[in-house]
């Protein structure tokens, strides 16, 4: 599902919040990494959720007294869906390739890589 959060600087940091899930927080050190951290930290909020808030639109987030300022809005992502573990047999090349792949693009995640890939493969098909 689709959230916005919101991210400012404060310090030597930005400091993101998202509204919509009970003002779930986080910081970093970059931009890319706040968004990275607060995309973490609302999955792992809606992780303890039976279910979670439609997400209001910018203009009604933008009344909020709570969220600082000048804060720069940023659309978010936060996967719902729980993970099945599932066993897969892959040939050793191939599973080396994977992993230098994961630790390039997907900060070491080998299976947020593999689901990509599936994701892309399945939409092309339909």
């Amino acid at each position: 599902m689709e959230y916005i959060a919101f991210i400012h600087k404060e310090d030597d940091n930005y400091v993101a919040i998202v509204p919509d899930l009970g003002y779930t927080s986080s910081f970093g050190s970059t931009f890319t990494k706040v968004v990275h951290n607060i995309v973490e930290a609302c999955e792992l909020y809606a992780e303890d959720e039976s279910e979670l808030p439609i997400a209001r639109s910018l203009e009604k987030l933008i009344k909020d007294e709570a969220l600082e300022a000048n804060a720069t809005p940023q659309l978010i992502n936060v996967k719902v869906e729980k993970n099945v573990r599932i066993n897969v047999m892959l040939p050793a090349g191939l599973l080396r390739a994977v992993n230098t792949k994961a630790e390039e693009v997907y900060r070491g995640n080998r299976s947020a890589y593999i689901q990509d890939l599936m994701q892309r493969d399945i939409s092309i098909q339909t």
